[in-house]
């Protein structure tokens, strides 16, 4: 507790001295060395002192921090202009690795007058490194650039820069996380317990969007399949499987199990993505026939009650180059993956060509043949010259979760959130440290989340049961993804209810330029059931059209939403059969009126799209009544609204009225006896019968 009031502290006094305008150097003018690396990385290099600090305050060595190649002896120096130029008060330097090093600071005119700002003449502090607030007597002249002068024997070893700004305040700049807005004081992450966690390593978790089904992937457990030749040891290289645990009635993880074969084999086994039905799941590797496997993505679908062999899910130009993992302090070619619950999306963690660090995320667009576009790195924003791992896709695919250790964070790697702010894909807001409840000084990473938006499950090797384990924290407002409602439905034939499925498109009917607007779905065959995600605020239409059938349209209203919803629907098409009768159920009169209700408009468009597009088509409408009252009103009360049906059915004139014969029943024919109120209201309707076709 003492640890987050000091947090708590921390961040509301940098508040406050943060407010002074630091201008960063954004250009660099001169520079003696800079560490490249055989690849000729970004990492290191001298334009990583530009721009804001990049970790700090975290003080470790980081690829994003610019480091000269002198060490013991000699000096080193680097040159830097900014956008503005401004009488100075405050240099800021971040040191993050031997700090003290800076023997000399000038400062250039406009005309490029150097100026001796500061010598330092201090013993180096006894620190890893720091954000040193330089304060100097105000500059007469207005400084446009900077240059530091590093003497090697003030402090011997490899030395590190994170950034440079000039201010003309002596408030010291404090340098800051980008910690989530409101973040609640009470916050704590839950141990998903012994069904979930072993002593064994657990991490990546998946959740199914519906939140019912938790995968995960456990490393060396007892119980993976393995080569039953080797002896399995500590000192073994990893192996790992995929496991599976069901939500259930009690709200409780049932205890996990092993997936099995096809998916697990004597290989490394990963889940990475599930889709929005759960009957599509996206695994690291390519399976090849032969129990090899090749670095790239692959998907399973489940039928007939089991899960059947992963095949390739094929990228354009895709490649996975070797970059070396500090971490693990060993050369890696590894990529991580994130599919949208809709499966139009697909962001990966890789290094290749364009990669601004070790591992960039990227994203591929899903094609009409299946395969997904050559692979877009999401620009500088989120990527950094350090690692950006374990994307995660949010459901309204706009809020993107990821690790990173190339912003300043909590400790080795922590979980971001950024929202996408156009159909660019590389306009990006500022990412969003989920704040110490759930980043720790360790790794953090591997965050999921269902469409509810309620709960966040991710990795975590703090307050474990063994190694890594997986934990559950309620999010707060600000880091949930939007509001979405997860839409299923089925389209059913109005006469028998057997299930039927015809061609159709669902979109949202807003003004856009491309096909983003379109909605995609999976189809559950099964169960002949249609499963989508729609965004809230919006309404969305949907037509479909089957031979021997009327065609269909129904408008879906989201605009008024606010909250995470399930929504079951049920849309029903008319068999275009001579002798076919149809109740017309969403057709509303006052008590007594024949005047059409403006509730029943929708309901009466359809049959006249019908009629429309079947200009053959001949119909008898009847109108019915209940017994109360004289038989005679009722008749011709039931006439007055069969009238009042054709009259807006050929009102403008496109449908001849000739195709339209009446016929007033008044109480004559129930469909149920009138012994009730209730059984009333079903006596009383219009009904229209094809009488050609």
């Amino acid at each position: 507790m003492k640890i987050k009031g000091f947090i708590l502290l921390f961040f509301s006094v940098s508040h406050f001295i943060y407010s002074q305008e630091i201008i960063w150097a954004s250009t660099i003018l001169e520079k003696s060395s800079e560490t490249v690396d055989e690849i000729y990385s970004p990492k290191h290099r001298a334009v990583q002192i530009l721009g804001k600090p990049n970790v700090l305050p975290q003080t470790v060595s980081s690829p994003c921090s610019w480091r000269p190649t002198g060490s013991g002896f000699g000096e080193d120096y680097i040159k830097v202009g900014f956008p503005k130029a401004i009488k100075v008060k405050q240099i800021v330097i971040g040191e993050t690795v031997n700090p003290g090093a800076v023997g000399r600071i000038f400062g250039y005119s406009k005309d490029n007058t150097e100026i001796l700002l500061y010598e330092n003449r201090d013993p180096a502090p006894r620190l890893s490194g720091r954000t040193w607030n330089v304060l100097i007597p105000e500059t007469q002249v207005e400084i446009s650039a900077i240059k530091l002068l590093i003497v090697h024997s003030l402090n011997k070893g490899l030395k590190e820069y994170d950034a440079i700004g000039i201010s003309s305040s002596e408030l010291p700049f404090v340098a800051k996380i980008n910690v989530a807005e409101n973040l609640p004081k009470d916050q704590e992450k839950e141990n998903l317990g012994p069904n979930i966690n072993s002593k064994f390593s657990e991490v990546a978790p998946i959740v199914s969007p519906d939140g019912k089904y938790l995968y995960f992937t456990r490393l060396n457990h007892p119980d993976n399949i393995r080569d039953k030749s080797k002896k399995y040891s500590k000192n073994l290289e990893i192996q790992q499987d995929v496991w599976v645990s069901t939500l259930n009635k009690k709200g409780i993880w049932d205890e996990a199990n092993n997936i099995g074969g096809p998916i697990n084999t004597e290989i490394n086994n990963a889940v990475t993505t599930i889709s929005a039905d759960g009957k599509t799941l996206y695994l690291i590797n390519v399976y090849q026939p032969d129990g090899k496997y090749d670095i790239g993505l692959s998907k399973s679908v489940f039928k007939n009650k089991k899960w059947e062999f992963p095949t390739q899910v094929k990228i354009e130009d895709f490649q996975v180059l070797e970059f070396y993992d500090e971490r693990n302090k060993s050369f890696a070619r590894t990529a991580e993956y994130a599919i949208s619950s809709d499966e139009k999306y697909l962001i990966m963690a890789l290094k290749r060509k364009g990669s601004l660090g070790d591992k960039d995320l990227f994203v591929s667009f899903k094609k009409g043949n299946g395969w997904y576009s050559k692979p877009l790195n999401l620009g500088p924003t989120l990527n950094t010259a350090g690692q950006e791992t374990s994307p995660f896709l949010a459901a309204d695919n706009t809020t993107l979760y990821f690790s990173s250790n190339g912003h300043p964070s909590y400790g080795d790697a922590d979980i971001y959130v950024t929202t996408r702010l156009d159909d660019t894909w590389t306009n990006w807001t500022e990412p969003v440290n989920l704040g110490p409840a759930i980043n720790s000084p360790e790794w953090d990473g591997y965050i999921t989340i269902p469409a509810s938006g309620d709960y966040a499950y991710f990795s975590s090797f703090v307050n474990t049961s063994g190694t890594d384990d997986i934990f559950k924290i309620k999010l707060f407002p600000s880091i949930k993804p939007n509001v979405v409602v997860m839409y299923d439905f089925q389209f059913l034939d109005k006469v028998t209810k057997k299930s039927i499925t015809p061609s159709f498109d669902f979109k949202s009917n807003e003004a856009v330029v491309d096909s983003s607007n379109k909605v995609t779905w999976t189809f559950d065959d099964e169960n002949k059931v249609f499963k989508t995600i729609l965004n809230v605020g919006k309404k969305y239409d949907i037509t479909a059209s089957l031979e021997s059938y009327g065609d269909f349209k129904s408008t879906i209203d989201l605009s008024k939403e606010t909250v995470f919803k399930e929504i079951k629907a049920t849309f029903e098409m008319l068999p275009l059969v001579k002798g076919q009768k149809v109740l017309l159920q969403n057709l509303f009169f006052d008590q007594g009126k024949s005047k059409i209700k403006e509730e029943s408009f929708t309901e009466l468009e359809k049959v006249k799209s019908m009629m429309l597009s079947n200009p053959q088509m001949e119909i008898l409408l009847e109108g019915h009544t209940d017994n109360q009252g004289d038989m005679f009103l009722n008749i011709k009360l039931a006439e007055d609204r069969v009238l009042a049906v054709k009259e807006y059915l050929t009102n403008d004139g496109k449908i001849d009225g000739s195709r339209i014969s009446i016929k007033s029943w008044g109480p004559y024919k129930p469909v149920v006896r009138n012994s009730s109120e209730e059984a009333r209201k079903k006596n009383r309707r219009v009904e229209f019968t094809i009488t050609k076709m």
